[in-house]
């Protein structure tokens, strides 16, 4: 299957280089010559808003639909044709952030911030990425099919901006070639262990947490993680009420940073909670670091008195990452105000400490991880 690629400049060029069975639509004549020797590649000279001409290129036949012109209003146009005609991944840069709205509505699968992006790119080169990159080894446990096109898509994108591997753990039933070519793609290091069947044997006879089992395997290879992504659950009232989950158990034993993947694209919006915790300070730090990678706002929900010294602190990372902060006091009662927050689907991500000793508790989190419309990310 082809790639289609909106827009012949220097992004459209670099990436049809990478990507060879591609199309690229120019509408300037005077780059075909450019264009035209390209291993692999078509060029075609023609406005990619026209849907005539899309239809003649195919696409029926199409991996992915890229449309990079420095336009946004030219990049909405040509992938509202192809979100039309049912292609399966839709990608588009976007310069204005007062557009991504419009996007979001389209059900735009990917959206790029490249001006923000790249700055904050160049800026780390320079500075050195040491400390301004949240997880370099991410591990994903694969539980089923659906885990390839959730939280290891989710794990490839965080890692794509943060340079860093992927590990998964396989079941037996689990084939990962899609995975590696996914990977490939994107350009990320990934690793792959099998689950041994005498593991998967203890699950099912004893129902011993697979989160163990998960480490287990891991560590036997010398592999720690900085984070596990991991799919939400469907769990039943009683499940929920008991605290059964399994992502549960895993936040409580792993102890490091668990990140329950829903929402499958570089995140717009991270919102924090931010309580008197010990682990506070984490949660401000990887919150600062994730934004940055992605271009992100950062909603900075204060949820009791804290130091003063702690706010100070993650405006110091924001301004150094390159990070819009907006801060808000929460008045009233702070589980209710925070689960609120979370449930106004305006976020991407919600950061939030595990184990704490402020006012987020074991039930706040529970509720937050089981039932929030974005990502979550449990903090140690």
């Amino acid at each position: 299957m082809k790639n289609i690629i909106v827009g012949g400049g220097r992004a459209g060029k670099e990436l049809a280089a990478q990507l060879h069975e591609s199309v690229i639509i120019e509408k300037n004549p005077g780059k075909r010559e450019e264009l035209s020797g390209l291993e692999g590649v078509q060029v075609i000279i023609g406005d990619g808003r026209d849907e005539d001409l899309l239809k003649q290129v195919g696409l029926d036949d199409v991996a992915a639909f890229i449309s990079l012109t420095g336009n946004d209003d030219v990049n909405y146009q040509t992938a509202a044709i192809a979100k039309k005609h049912g292609v399966p991944r839709v990608m588009v840069r976007v310069e204005d952030p007062d557009d991504i709205e419009r996007f979001n509505e389209l059900g735009v699968e990917h959206i790029m911030f490249p001006s923000k992006m790249v700055a904050n790119l160049v800026a780390d080169m320079i500075r050195s990425k040491e400390g301004c990159v949240p997880f370099k080894k991410i591990l994903v446990p694969i539980r089923s099919k659906d885990t390839i096109k959730k939280a290891f898509k989710e794990a490839l994108l965080i890692s794509s901006v943060a340079m860093g591997e992927i590990t998964v753990v396989l079941t037996g039933e689990t084939d990962g070639q899609e995975m590696e070519f996914m990977a490939r793609e994107m350009g990320v290091p990934l690793k792959i262990f099998q689950e041994k069947d005498e593991q998967r044997g203890v699950i099912r006879k004893y129902l011993r947490n697979p989160s163990c089992i998960i480490l287990d395997t891991v560590k036997e290879h010398f592999y720690y993680p900085d984070c596990i992504m991991v799919d939400p659950e469907e769990l039943g009232i009683i499940d929920r009420l008991l605290g059964r989950g399994i992502i549960l158990r895993l936040i409580r034993e792993a102890s490091l940073p668990v990140l329950v993947a829903r929402t499958f694209r570089y995140y717009e919006q991270v919102l924090v909670l931010l309580d008197a915790s010990d682990t506070a300070e984490s949660v401000g730090k990887y919150s600062v670091q994730i934004a940055h990678l992605c271009g992100a706002d950062m909603y900075l929900l204060v949820l009791e008195e804290v130091p003063g010294e702690l706010i100070d602190g993650i405006r110091k990372l924001g301004e150094k990452g390159n990070v819009h902060i907006i801060e808000k006091w929460v008045e009233g009662n702070p589980m209710i105000e925070a689960v609120k927050e979370v449930k106004s689907g305006n976020y991407g991500l919600t950061v939030l400490s595990w184990k704490g000793t402020g006012v987020i508790r074991a039930d706040m989190i529970k509720k937050i991880v089981n039932d929030a419309p974005c990502s979550v990310l449990t903090v140690v």
